[in-house]
């Protein structure tokens, strides 16, 4: 009996033991997870901390944004103005420049240049300007040149080659039509007309500044009252209307019309500021070459009409 009282006492001197290790552990546990959580705190503190100055920073760059628009706004308006401005000028110049040139009728250049403008007009025969074309590349010479459209539409490789070789070339109406006879719409049509074509020959926009009604129609004596209606529509187009104060045809319409009486008319004639028209007929090609040395001998330079009223 003593023995079994002895195990009795010796249990219940175990328990507090087991007791105590359990509640060590919690407390460890515990102040594990205090820990944890205080580094945690700190961790996020920090974290809040940097978002704070990381906002702050984001303020002040919105801010200069923001400032930044401001000032992009009015500058966009100041450039919106001055564009307007530029806009509302360009009209009038524009409309001034269609006054100038629906008033302008130009029919030789200043008198005091020694220069004499050459231009050419038709060109149907391609054999026929081609040979002018060699002309004036061995007299080193860049005219101006007047075809119809349809011949241009007929034989685009000759005014392709013009145009490299350096001369320019003038609106004459698609088909060469009396232009006092014709609509107004119609009138724009034929001058349209030849722009298309020269454009399909020359694989590019060309742009001119002269036109030369066919035949003179409109321009001549006693037409004054066509000529206000058509020089609206050629200023609309943004051309010159160009005529001449050297020509032969008529000059030389009781005359026997041959090279050396058609080069014996234009020297005697043309003078500083000329413009001298020809056309693509045998007898004036012909007389091309004499024409130019013939000038040149007289101290009178042969050149395009852009050389002579530009320049």
């Amino acid at each position: 009996m003593p023995g079994r009282h002895v195990n009795h006492y010796s249990k219940r001197t175990r328990q507090p033991r087991k007791g105590l290790t359990a509640r060590l552990a919690i407390l460890i546990f515990l102040l594990a997870a205090v820990g944890a959580l205080s580094i945690f705190s700190a961790n996020l503190y920090l974290a809040m901390q940097s978002l704070h100055r990381n906002l702050d920073s984001l303020e002040e760059k919105l801010e200069q944004v923001e400032q930044e628009n401001i000032k992009l706004e009015e500058q966009y308006d100041q450039i919106h103005e001055e564009k307007e401005k530029l806009r509302e000028e360009n009209e009038i110049l524009r409309e001034e420049n269609k006054m100038m040139r629906s008033e302008t009728i130009i029919e030789y250049g200043n008198r005091e240049t020694n220069k004499v403008a050459i231009t050419i007009d038709d060109g149907a025969d391609a054999a026929l300007t081609h040979r002018a074309l060699d002309y004036l590349r061995e007299h080193n010479l860049q005219a101006t040149l007047f075809p119809k459209g349809n011949n241009v539409e007929q034989n685009p490789e000759v005014w392709q080659r013009a145009v490299e070789e350096g001369h320019e070339l003038g609106n004459h109406t698609y088909s060469h039509p009396f232009i006092t006879n014709i609509s107004a719409d119609r009138v724009r049509e034929e001058i349209s007309g030849w722009q298309e074509s020269v454009d399909k020959a020359v694989d590019s926009s060309y742009r001119t500044l002269f036109f030369r009604p066919p035949y003179g129609d409109g321009f001549l004596s006693g037409q004054s009252h066509h000529t206000g209606r058509l020089q609206e529509i050629i200023a609309e187009k943004g051309m010159f209307t160009v005529l001449w104060d050297v020509e032969l045809i008529y000059a030389l319409r009781n005359q026997a019309y041959t090279p050396a009486r058609v080069t014996e008319h234009v020297l005697a004639n043309a003078k500083g500021g000329s413009i001298v028209l020809l056309h693509f007929n045998e007898a004036d090609i012909d007389a091309l070459p004499d024409i130019i040395s013939g000038l040149r001998d007289r101290g009178l330079e042969p050149c395009s009409l852009s050389e002579l009223l530009l320049d």
